[in-house]
């Protein structure tokens, strides 16, 4: 296999299917996908957990956070997040604009019951 081949396989591409989008949603739940990483929001259990896991309660989140990524400012991919109390973050996927980004935190932010905080990031 050739570097170029190594390359494509393991260097993030941005089809479709790698940028962050609701893959379903319910009044039970709201589902997000990105590649293969899938992360569900249950309204009922108040839950959210990726690929399977537990990795935040609502009540542990303060606020879903979209921030820019990138040295230019006309190409930049915004990437969002949940803040957790104390430090942590956990990082649901990334949308190649902030419109998309926005909207798809707002939904998140619906469902939590939290606010949106939008940051410019460091190239």
């Amino acid at each position: 296999m050739n570097t170029r081949s190594l390359m494509q396989r393991w260097l993030p591409s941005r089809s479709h299917d790698e940028v962050l989008a609701v893959e379903s949603e319910s009044p039970a739940t709201l589902t997000l996908r990105q590649g293969r990483v899938v992360t569900a929001f249950d309204r009922l259990s108040r839950t959210v957990t990726q690929q399977g896991k537990l990795v935040a309660r609502f009540g542990a989140i303060r606020h879903v956070q979209m921030q820019a990524e990138g040295a230019q400012p006309d190409a930049q991919e915004w990437s969002v997040s949940l803040q957790l109390a104390g430090s942590s973050l956990v990082r649901l996927g990334h949308c190649p604009d902030a419109p998309s980004a926005a909207q798809l935190a707002a939904r998140i932010g619906s469902v939590t019951g939290v606010d949106v905080v939008s940051q410019r990031g460091s190239a």
